[in-house]
């Protein structure tokens, strides 16, 4: 699956959640999310771009792989996800291979739909409020029209600047700094 992702920095989240609202979003869940992310034994992911995280959301649990980005204007990439029963478990396997813990990244979420874009507000401890927009594509898509889509989505919510490529894991290891 290709992720087509795009996320800006917002300053008003209850100005952007009246904006998703006028333009016919529906809201679908709120979560708080928990996601651990992990660098690899053979690789360092900071250099590779991807990622490997635990995620925990709602009483599930997901362990997920995100591949380097594949374009210079969005977080577009390959993603591979799947749930699994317990995140102890989970994490103690990746650090019995070797994968060390980088981070905990504790967000809360509040996701809608517009169409067949997820709409997301997110407000990350130690980062602030951010908007995400994506959509999956099968793999070997051409994601050109839905990246086209979801900047148009974006000036239609009135958001032309503040875009993000760099992950909140990112973000937040360059404000340790």
């Amino acid at each position: 699956m290709i992720e087509v992702e795009v996320k800006a920095k917002i300053n008003d989240r209850d100005d952007m959640l009246q904006r998703i609202l006028a333009l016919g979003g529906s809201h679908v869940s709120d979560e708080e999310q928990h996601d651990l992310y992990f660098n690899a034994p053979h690789r360092d992911f900071a250099l590779t771009d991807e990622a490997l995280r635990i995620r925990r959301s709602g009483g599930k649990t997901f362990i997920t792989y995100k591949g380097p980005k594949i374009d210079e204007e969005s977080k577009t990439r390959k993603e591979l996800e799947t749930e699994v029963s317990d995140h102890q478990t989970a994490a103690e396997i990746l650090e019995s291979l070797g994968f060390r813990r980088v981070r905990e990244v504790v967000k809360e979420r509040s996701i809608y739909s517009i169409g067949e874009f997820t709409v997301s507000i997110d407000t990350v401890r130690g980062l602030g409020t951010y908007l995400e927009i994506e959509t999956d594509l099968p793999d070997g898509s051409d994601y050109g029209e839905a990246l086209s889509e979801i900047f148009e989505l974006y000036r239609k919510l009135g958001v032309e600047d503040g875009f993000e490529r760099r992950s909140y894991l990112e973000l937040l290891e360059l404000a340790r700094e």
